[in-house]
């Protein structure tokens, strides 16, 4: 991977990192995603069963993960990591409290009342990714704020064999259905239900392509968080910064392991970029997927030099990174100057690590350049906002003539009508 000390590269590799997730470019694979959610929406469970012995080699008796399994669960977790899920719990949970929209209407003009009124969705599917890694973390990420929003059915899906951990957070969340089905099938299972499953309202949580794909084919039949891609981090430092420290970061979202991740960063120090890189080199070694990190630190990645940090601010902005860290001397006031990003890490103990766990906001968060235009998972994505109105007779009379004025324009005479004639009562 080249460091980079031309701007014009280095906006060149910017472009090149956010376009590396095409979802427009996967015919083949859109094609397939297409056809297995149609076979589940024709064949049901039948189809699930078929599709999770050909992906994921198991042969199920049933869909469901029995209660039985879920209520035992705990006692297959370590007492440390146990005790780690529900601080992280805790932790999560207060922060997701502050960030609850209420209800509100409020007097305009006095004689109109206008506001929002706040609703959650009656139910929700979780997706989960197991496999390799297992995202433990993730449950309590998607379920956590949907809870505290107080949707009525959270739906938990995750690949089997369904890891321990997993089935553990779901039980200490008080999560009682949980379907052992991955991929697009579970998705389209999510969204068109089967004997055993109900369709949900809306589905959240990360997953492979295939699992993107699937949501943005089911969008409009229900509602979905995003389309994610590979993860991805960028980071501003300066003199001040530990290249160790640098390094293990970048690694910390390459590890990921599909070969597409990203890591980018952006330095005033030449020296800094030079001893994180020679750093990483040694680090990822003692990676177990060190060729898959490399593939995605030669292709994806980039260490670039700018003068001031600034420039490095305006190229973080363009690259709308999902997680940023910041380590400089000036890390909260070089913050206010990020509009782009979906999560910022300030301080060399403000790690990305540390949001992915247990810090409190989810870590569910736009990828790709999406930082541009969206956030990360919040309590309102498990909400709907009504707009509340009420406009008293005198209102309604001192408005009457602007609103028949701007229907005429748009030649909608109904419109007009639903006016004129209250105004003869």
């Amino acid at each position: 991977m080249p460091i980079i000390k031309d701007i014009k590269k280095a906006k060149k590799k910017i472009d090149d990192i956010s376009s590396r997730f095409d979802l427009s470019k996967m015919s083949k694979e859109y094609k397939l995603v297409e056809a297995i959610i149609n076979n589940v929406k024709k064949n049901g469970d039948k189809a699930l069963i078929h599709y999770t012995n050909k992906f994921d080699k198991v042969n199920l008796k049933s869909v469901e993960v029995p209660q039985s399994e879920i209520n035992s669960s705990t006692k297959y977790i370590p007492k440390p990591l146990l005790s780690s899920i529900k601080k992280a719990i805790h932790k999560i949970t207060a922060f997701q409290r502050t960030n609850t929209p209420q209800t509100w209407i409020r007097n305009f003009n006095s004689n109109e009342k206008l506001g929002y009124k706040y609703t959650p969705l009656d139910s929700v599917g979780i997706y989960i990714p197991g496999g390799k890694a297992p995202l433990i973390s993730t449950v309590l990420m998607t379920v956590i704020p949907a809870k505290v929003a107080r949707v009525k059915r959270i739906v938990v899906f995750t690949p089997p064999p369904v890891n321990k951990g997993i089935l553990a957070a779901c039980k200490l969340l008080g999560i009682n259905e949980v379907y052992q089905v991955g991929g697009a099938q579970a998705i389209a299972a999510s969204a068109f239900g089967t004997n055993s499953i109900k369709p949900v309202d809306k589905i959240v949580g990360p997953g492979n392509v295939y699992v993107t794909l699937a949501k943005k084919i089911v969008f409009g039949k229900v509602g979905i968080d995003g389309l994610y891609g590979p993860s991805e981090i960028a980071i501003i430092a300066d003199k001040s910064a530990n290249p160790k420290f640098l390094a293990t970061d970048l690694l910390s979202q390459l590890e990921h392991g599909s070969g597409l991740e990203s890591a980018f960063m952006v330095t005033n120090n030449e020296l800094l970029a030079k001893e994180t890189q020679k750093e990483l080199l040694e680090l990822v070694k003692f990676l177990p997927n060190k060729n898959t990190v490399l593939k995605s630190w030669n292709r994806n990645s980039a260490i670039a030099i700018v003068k001031d940090l600034d420039k490095a601010c305006e190229l973080i902005n363009l690259l709308a990174p999902e997680h940023l860290e910041i380590i400089t001397k000036n890390a909260f006031s070089l913050s206010m100057k990020i509009t782009n990003a979906g999560a910022i890490f300030i301080g060399e103990y403000s790690c990305e690590s540390v949001g992915d766990y247990i810090a409190g906001p989810s870590h569910c968060l736009p990828t790709g350049g999406s930082a541009k235009f969206s956030s990360g998972l919040t309590v309102m994505d498990f909400m709907k906002k009504i707009s509340m109105i009420s406009f008293s007779k005198k209102a309604f009379d001192k408005n009457a003539k602007d609103i028949i004025n701007l229907a005429d324009a748009e030649g909608l005479k109904a419109h007009g009508d639903a006016i004129k004639i209250r105004l003869k009562r």
